[in-house]
């Protein structure tokens, strides 16, 4: 066996996190000699917002996530470095990046990951840090698990390929760029306030404001619904499970702009960070009532799930311009 037909990180160290996305940007920042926490990783790629999508492809059909859909791309164009996805399937890509020295940052599909359950999420991140030609197997470095996983080439290949936006796009991978960037209160309150004015557009159909209406008519149709019990229980992972540190990433947003407030002194004198506490228990509440509509088999209770929603929704709404206004 050559040992050149191995290719793997030097001095790169795996630490497991919260959220998929934001450990991948932690750990290579760490990496590039820029250490931050995961949420001020999580705040500076303007992690919080809504997501609201529908496919009959999809089980369940209709699905939510309170996170940004386009957190890693966001992130790198906040240090100034912005990162291009490869869009089609180039293995030799990952071999040349770790040949450079640099990891392979990817968006995948869960159900094509075989150490994950067979139910699906979109736009999961992952590291690639290590490649074996031999067997044809990549090592991926996990948020959930300090042990580094291992699955073949064609696995990864499947796992990058699906296409379902706006959380996902085929062949979303790319050599991760060197991270160079300094932390002040000027990039931090660039990421803040563009994270709410994004939450606030009108003209994104399937995020923020617009789409927390879109899930606002769905959801009490949900109780008709062959699988209303599924429908429940996803939405309940997607708010308090499933990387989200609970309340639906609000908790890890608090944690950000509670270490952003070291740069930015407003920050603490708003309560800002108190005020996503206080949503994110609101979203707790939300999902409590799901967890109750498949536990207790209560499908009439999705038009209480549906006030709530309503009512975190002007929350936030006026906190949006609060911080818009106010900062």
């Amino acid at each position: 066996m050559s040992t050149q037909s191995i290719y793997r990180l030097k001095n790169f160290k795996h630490t497991p996190g919260v959220h998929c996305s934001s450990t991948c940007i932690t750990n290579i920042a760490r990496f590039d000699g820029n250490a931050i926490s995961e949420p001020m990783a999580f705040g500076l790629g303007e992690g919080i917002g809504f997501v609201f999508y529908q496919s009959d492809e999809l089980s369940p059909a209709s699905r939510f996530n309170g996170r940004t859909s386009n957190f890693e791309e966001k992130f790198y164009q906040r240090i100034n470095c912005p990162i291009t996805w490869q869009k089609s399937w180039s293995p030799s890509v990952i071999k040349e990046s770790l040949q450079q020295g640099r990891p392979i940052i990817a968006k995948t599909s869960l159900a094509e990951l075989p150490y994950y359950e067979p139910a699906d999420f979109l736009g999961h991140g992952v590291l690639v840090i290590g490649l074996d030609e031999n067997t044809q197997h990549v090592d991926i470095a996990e948020t959930f698990s300090v042990k580094i996983q291992s699955i073949s080439i064609s696995q990864f290949q499947r796992a990058v390929e699906p296409q379902c936006p706006p959380l996902m796009h085929s062949y979303s991978y790319a050599s991760a760029p060197v991270m160079e960037f300094e932390l002040n209160a000027a990039l931090i309150k660039g990421a803040i306030t563009s994270t709410m004015k994004t939450f606030l557009a009108l003209d994104k159909p399937l995020e923020g404001i617009t789409a927390m209406e879109k899930a606002v008519e769905d959801i009490p149709t949900w109780q008709y619904l062959q699988d209303w019990k599924w429908h429940a229980r996803f939405a309940y992972q997607s708010l308090e499970k499933r990387g989200t540190g609970g309340g639906n990433f609000r908790f890890m947003y608090a944690d950000f702009l509670d270490e952003a407030s070291a740069f930015i002194p407003k920050i603490a004198t708003l309560k800002l960070a108190n005020e996503f506490r206080i949503s994110a228990k609101k979203w707790q509440q939300f999902a409590g009532i799901l967890k109750t509509i498949f536990i207790e088999g209560k499908p009439e209770k999705f038009t209480a799930a549906t006030e709530k929603l309503q009512q975190i929704m002007q929350v936030e709404k006026e906190l949006c311009q609060l911080v818009l206004k106010q900062l």
